[in-house]
């Protein structure tokens, strides 16, 4: 009895991980390649005003394709602190990243 409900207990946490697994790669599928406009005040001199960060290109994302996709597993190769293109990745699950280009524009 205690290795059947030892068992169970495996196959659902296996299921879980494979559910998540599969949304992962379905995220990935959308959003490789990609480029995401983000729309940001600029202060004096024409400069970015503030940053853009994870939440931000998470909150894109949840914008333009309907997806939650946690700040914490949103990465830049930089800080993000003027206009322009950057690169980012969203590191969704293991061995699954979606690379993506965020384009910062002046309101």
């Amino acid at each position: 009895m205690r290795l059947q409900t030892r068992t169970l207990t495996t196959l659902k946490a296996q299921h879980k991980l494979d559910v998540e697994a599969a949304n992962a790669k379905k995220i990935k599928d959308t959003i490789d390649g990609k480029v995401l406009t983000f729309k940001a005040k600029a202060g004096q001199g024409g400069k970015l005003f503030g940053s853009v960060t994870g939440k931000d290109i998470s909150a894109l994302i949840k914008r333009d394709f309907g997806f939650d996709v946690d700040k914490r597993k949103i990465v830049t190769k930089s800080d993000i602190k003027s206009f322009g293109t950057f690169t980012a990745e969203a590191r969704l699950f293991t061995g699954i990243v979606a690379q993506f280009s965020v384009k910062v524009e002046e309101e």
